[in-house]
């Protein structure tokens, strides 16, 4: 009797864990039903997100196209390597009656934030050039104040709003007229840099944004840069010399920027920009890219 006992218990024990194996594996597989059409669901909406961010890239492509400044400028080069599908550095080439107008700005923050301030500052820079249109005395300083005023409004950042402190964008101008011997300039937050004579100059702008600034609203300010037939002209944001890389995973610094454009000048322009890629791919490599990075380079 105790062997028969004993069967049945093991027998009974034996079946009621095969019913707990089966119950477990149906809610594995229930699970994995539901973790399927989750995932199934994340794809779908993460497929949808790119898909409009990359049609965002192509509106941002079409409202700054590189091949325009080819029809301002006869040498150049623009380089850029996004931090996201779309961007919010942008470089914009433009003519009035009597300037040939480049600019390079960078906006706060990148990705879809960023695009969207690239937006704001192309429709302030488009409305202060058409104001300026027939100046033959442009006044780049004058085009700054008014972007200001245009991204302040647009942004209701003109009360002090911890939120809107960093709204806005930093943005260099320059003005080129066969009828001067110079290149005008006028930078909120960015330095130019020129290569004239076998020797690389910097020029500093002022320190306040195209925003709210802790300075308030001071005029900015323009410098008319000695320049010659077939100097270089480089604009670059500062989001290169804040790039952490390299073999020490040390920011590329501005020494090093320099030392970039004094070894990239006498290259032709196109070669230029290749070899600028190549140095920021191989700093960059391994490393997270904090921010846009974009270098325009433009022969006078």
């Amino acid at each position: 009797m105790e062997t028969i006992s004993t069967t049945y218990r093991t027998t009974e024990e034996y079946e009621n864990n095969c019913k707990k194996i089966n119950e477990l594996q149906s809610q594995i597989n229930n699970l994995d039903a539901a973790i399927a059409t989750e995932s199934a669901r994340c794809e779908k909406a993460n497929l949808e997100k790119t898909a409009g961010i990359r049609y965002a890239k192509r509106i941002q492509s079409a409202a700054f196209p590189q091949k325009e400044i080819g029809n301002v400028f006869d040498d150049y080069f623009v380089f850029t390597k996004p931090h996201s599908i779309v961007t919010g550095d942008f470089c914009k080439a433009a003519e009035t009656k009597n300037y040939k107008i480049i600019a390079l700005a960078d906006c706060s923050g990148h990705g879809v934030p960023g695009a969207f301030l690239t937006m704001l500052g192309l429709s302030a820079l488009k409305e202060s050039l058409a104001k300026h249109y027939y100046d033959s005395n442009i006044s780049l300083a004058a085009i700054l104040d008014e972007m200001r005023a245009f991204v302040k409004s647009s942004l209701r950042s003109t009360d002090y709003n911890i939120d809107t402190i960093n709204d806005g964008m930093n943005l260099t101008l320059c003005a080129f007229n066969n009828e001067e011997s110079g290149i005008r300039f006028a930078s909120a937050n960015q330095n130019v840099y020129l290569f004239s004579n076998g020797q690389l100059t910097a020029y500093c702008g002022d320190r306040m944004p195209i925003g709210w600034s802790f300075k308030g609203d001071g005029q900015f300010t323009e410098t008319l840069i000695p320049a010659h037939k077939g100097d270089l002209l480089y604009l670059t944001t500062d989001s290169l010399q804040s790039q952490f890389g390299g073999p020490g995973n040390v920011k590329f610094s501005t020494k090093r920027l320099t030392a970039m454009f004094e070894q990239i000048a006498p290259l032709p322009t196109e070669e230029q920009k290749n070899t600028v890629a190549d140095i920021v791919d191989h700093w960059v490599e391994g490393h997270v890219q904090v921010d846009d990075l974009m270098v325009v380079g433009v022969r006078v």
